[in-house]
């Protein structure tokens, strides 16, 4: 089992995969069992400054493929980000 950290900008803690961006995200997540998963909510912008997809797209997309991890940490400083990803 993987234990994985979605942070665009954050240092990687020992134990953990990171994925930088949602799409990152999602390929770890169809291909591994996940044990723990740890969100950021912006996950940066464009080249042309638009928010990518976020940790609350990425929350939609487990819960509409019906995907799961043994446990679910929020550590985004986003407090509005927070509330909708829970």
């Amino acid at each position: 089992m993987n234990n994985l950290y979605v942070d665009d900008l954050r240092d990687c803690p020992d134990g953990f995969t990171v994925a930088r961006t949602y799409v990152e995200a999602v390929e770890l997540i169809e291909n591994n069992e996940i044990n723990i998963l740890t969100l950021d909510h912006d996950l940066g912008e464009d080249t042309e400054g638009k928010e990518m997809r976020n940790g609350y797209d990425f929350v939609k997309y487990i819960c509409e493929q019906g995907l799961r991890a043994n446990k679910i940490y929020l550590h985004t400083d986003n407090p509005v980000g927070r509330k909708n990803m829970y």
